[in-house]
């Protein structure tokens, strides 16, 4: 991802996120409280629905009480002892007269304990026996005189129209003895319940009675009596109520529901539910959400042109800084920015570009300085093994040996100046060959002075003869050999194997010696190489000053196999950049 795609969410992140999220809790937390708040006004409202609900109920109660108590009805439940057929029509007609007097009785049936009835339509009813043997009836009988209500889900056998009514039955007693005398059956028109739901102003809703089921018990719109509400009510105890913002008809809308205090044989639990629809609701919190979609739209034309007119400058500058940078990083020091329009970037830019040239001119000091200096360090330590006074003097000695028949004296003075001859050469460096005779030189004499206590071998590969490496650098790891590595009684061997490996020169020196204990080896191959030997020490340093840090010396060991010490150098030509 580009630096500028990132600058560009990064604005966005930091300005739009915000302003949503601000959008978002506001719209949140008005609305919570828009729900709250017309929730518990509906809640009241709801509340004095059901008081008025059981007012109307309670009403109906007093006129069945006063009915059940009535001469005329007393009268024809004992119509054993009625002495002629014109006093049972009497009681009839005046029975009649009494229910027709209530606006809210839309029929009622008498059932006599004998099993005689008075039914004031035509409409057909169940038989004595038949309400006898129905759940009704066992209501009735069990609550002794009480009102039993039926809802209109519940009392179709005893309408024989579609109109939704209401039912309740009763026990009629002797107000004398109280011994049961019948039965009373009313239905009730549902107007009983329309004129109390319209009462209800508020805005557009609808309100419903409901069984704990979902089913409709009552609805102004008497079609949807006995269909399901299609609404999941949580538990809740009763006194209590709520409300829950859910989907109903395809249509969002805000449900509020309170316990009712009216019941019915088959609900022990009603419910009223009021139902709003939220858009017409949410109307003043939905200029909240589209004023956080304007303004983050807004902030989105912002943030583009923030990006056209400076965003893109700064991010072509910074990409092309990290693009000079990892030149840099790279190597190369002939980078140059090139200039911008703006003040700020140019000057950067500029300052950018002296820098360079700066460190372009003190690497070249630091790498000319430590030319000279490694010069200087080299030619210390070569002066600490420049033998000039001492060749001369060999020469000398050689000739009175040999005119004195002296072989093994003059063998060691032919080698001894060999050895000289090489050290007293002007140049740094050597082909191997003549670097391997000078160390058989060395060994040569090495060998007398030791009295033949060791044997030696040379391997070099014919195409690593020619190659050229530092003089003077095998006598001192062959001189280890000879000092530390034989025990007495022991016939050493040391042998020198040379070849190019990998386009390297590797020469190794190897003896059947003791080894080297485990701890002093491990310090040898470390990086400090302090417990080298000043010969040994002498030889690394070297080849690290003239080759480089990648080359000088490894040693392995053991106490079965001995020692080998391996140098690596380069082939002419290739050495190491400082």
């Amino acid at each position: 991802m580009s630096f500028r795609r990132k600058m560009l969410i990064a604005f966005l992140v930091f300005v739009l996120v915000p302003l949503l999220v601000l959008g978002i809790v506001s719209y949140q937390i008005s609305s919570a409280t828009l729900k709250n708040n017309i929730s518990e006004q509906t809640i009241q409202t709801l509340k004095a629905i059901d008081r008025n609900l059981m007012n109307a109920v309670s009403q109906v109660n007093v006129f069945s009480d006063y009915v059940m108590v009535t001469g005329e009805i007393q009268n024809y439940l004992e119509t054993n002892n009625t002495f002629s057929v014109i006093d049972l029509y009497n009681n009839q007609q005046s029975i009649g007269g009494l229910m027709y007097g209530n606006a809210q009785i839309d029929d009622f049936i008498l059932y006599s304990k004998d099993g005689q009835q008075l039914h004031l339509r035509n409409s057909s009813v169940p038989e004595f026996e038949s309400f006898v043997n129905s759940p009704f009836y066992g209501g009735i009988i069990e609550q002794k005189g009480r009102p039993v209500w039926l809802s209109p889900t519940d009392n179709q056998e005893w309408t024989s129209d579609e109109r939704p009514v209401l039912t309740q039955g009763r026990v009629i007693k002797d107000i004398q003895t109280l011994e049961d005398l019948g039965y009373l059956v009313m239905n009730l028109n549902i107007r009983l319940f329309d004129d109390i739901f319209a009462q209800v102003s508020m805005i557009p809703s609808e309100e419903f009675l409901v069984d704990q089921t979902g089913k409709i018990i009552y609805s102004a719109d008497h079609k949807r009596i006995g269909s399901d509400l299609g609404i999941d009510f949580p538990s809740f105890e009763v006194g209590e109520g709520g409300y829950i913002l859910t989907d109903w008809e395809e249509h969002k809308s805000l449900v509020t529901y309170i316990p009712s205090q009216f019941k019915t044989m088959n609900a022990d639990k009603l419910i009223l539910v009021s139902v709003k629809p939220w858009d017409v609701l949410a109307s003043e919190i939905f200029h909240i959400r589209n004023t956080t979609i304007l303004l983050s739209v807004v902030a989105i034309l912002i943030a583009l042109s923030f990006n056209l007119l400076y965003l893109r400058r700064v991010s072509k500058f910074i990409q092309e800084s990290l693009t000079s940078m990892k030149k840099i990083e790279q190597g190369s020091l002939y980078v140059q920015m090139k200039s911008f329009k703006l003040k700020e970037l140019k000057d950067i830019s500029t300052g950018f570009n002296n820098m360079v040239a700066r460190m372009r001119g003190l690497i070249e000091d630091v790498k000319q300085e430590q030319i000279y200096k490694r010069e200087a360090q080299f030619q210390v330590l070569q002066e600490q093994i420049n033998p000039h006074f001492l060749y001369n003097t060999l020469e000398s000695i050689n000739a009175l040996a040999a005119m004195n028949g002296q072989k093994e004296i003059s063998k060691i003075t032919i080698n001894l100046g060999k050895l000289l001859r090489i050290s007293i050469n002007g140049d740094y460096e050597v082909m191997v060959q003549e670097e391997v005779r000078h160390v058989v030189s060395y060994l040569e004499i090495q060998k007398i002075r030791y009295d033949h206590a060791f044997q030696f071998q040379v391997f070099i590969a014919e195409d690593l003869k020619k190659a050229y490496v530092l003089k003077l650098i095998l006598q001192p790891l062959v001189e280890n050999s000879i000092l530390h590595a034989f025990e007495s009684g022991k016939t050493g061997i040391i042998t020198i194997k040379g070849e190019i490996h990998e386009g390297k020169g590797v020469i190794e020196v190897r003896d059947n010696g003791k080894g080297i204990p485990v701890d002093i080896l491990e310090s040898l191959n470390g990086a400090s190489k302090e417990k080298l030997g000043h010969g040994m020490m002498n030889v690394h340093k070297r080849l690290q000053l003239y080759y480089g840090k990648a080359y000088g010396l490894t040693v392995c060991s053991d106490s079965i196999h001995g020692t080998i010490i391996k140098m690596k150098f380069p082939l002419k030509g290739e050495k190491d950049e400082i």
